[in-house]
């Protein structure tokens, strides 16, 4: 039976497609613009959107063959989270995300049955979650957030609670990705927070 925390990402998963091949990344930071200068991204404009104006931009951009130029920004002070569709640019900028403390980045795709979880802290990153795979780096960091997500590795099992992995699916191992974001973060991912006005970057190409 799954718990208060793990049926809200569930539903999350379920019920929005669109979560399906994106790029998510917390970090924290003073401002926007911070987060945006550690991306190294020449900024053409910005419009206050929502997460389906990412999606279908950046599918007209992939439509044309080209990379999406596209990232969305929602702010919980002092967290920020970086919303991408097929590109990962808080993932290749996520040392210099974490400079000011620490950063998580999820990236995947049900389509090619892909996710990847990474932790950083103070400008390196410190460890890497692989579905399917093994745990690359040191989870020292974070080990006091991992107890009972037995779907990100085994050794996370808790045997006497009867919290063992069993027929692991991608989304299995995503809601517990999700559930340790909100663990580090304290801020719940919701659709209220993805489809509200946030800040939309288009990027020069």
């Amino acid at each position: 039976m799954l718990t208060d925390i793990e049926a809200h990402y569930a539903d999350l998963i379920e019920h929005d497609h669109l979560m399906d091949e994106l790029c998510l990344t917390w970090c924290r930071a003073a401002s926007a613009d911070e987060v945006i200068g550690a991306l190294d991204a020449d900024v053409v404009d910005v419009i206050v959107t929502d997460l389906q104006d990412l999606i279908d931009e950046s599918h007209e951009d992939l439509e044309r063959d080209v990379l999406p130029r596209f990232l969305l920004v929602a702010e919980e002070p002092p967290w920020f989270l970086t919303v991408e569709y097929s590109r990962d640019r808080g993932l290749d900028a996520l040392d210099r995300l974490s400079s000011g403390g620490e950063a998580i980045c999820l990236t995947g795709s049900r389509m090619l049955c892909r996710g990847r979880l990474y932790y950083a802290r103070e400008g390196r990153r410190r460890c890497m979650f692989d579905y399917g795979g093994d745990i690359r780096g040191d989870t020292a960091p974070i080990e006091e957030h991992l107890g009972g997500l037995f779907n990100l590795h085994e050794r996370y099992a808790d045997v006497e609670r009867g919290l063992v992995p069993g027929e692991q699916t991608l989304d299995d191992w995503r809601i517990h990705a999700f559930v340790l974001m909100e663990r580090i973060t304290g801020i719940r991912l919701s659709f209220e927070l993805l489809e509200r006005g946030n800040a939309l970057y288009r990027f020069r190409g």
